[in-house]
């Protein structure tokens, strides 16, 4: 199995939804907080995880952004297309 479909299922929502909820189970008292706590800084950790993703692919977006505008000028330069065709 390649290096990123291990990193896939190891970083599987599914699989770290299961985890909390494994947690959970076996700690169903009122009075032993711990479980709670971890489930809390996982989903904590999960969220900044995303953020990340996030971060990142919209900085992909921002400069395939920038190579179409590149694109664009020099496909008019070289008059390949006219100024007033848009995309």
């Amino acid at each position: 199995m390649p290096q990123t479909e291990d990193k896939e299922v190891t970083e599987s929502h599914t699989l770290w939804h299961d985890q909390i909820v494994l947690r959970t189970k076996r700690y169903e008292e009122e009075s032993n907080w711990y479980p709670f706590m971890q489930n809390i800084e996982e989903v904590v950790k999960r969220i900044e995880f995303l953020d990340d993703k996030i971060s990142s692919l919209s900085n992909e977006i921002g400069e395939t952004q920038g190579m179409v505008k590149n694109l664009r000028k020099v496909l008019i330069k070289l008059e390949v297309v006219d100024d007033r065709f848009v995309f």
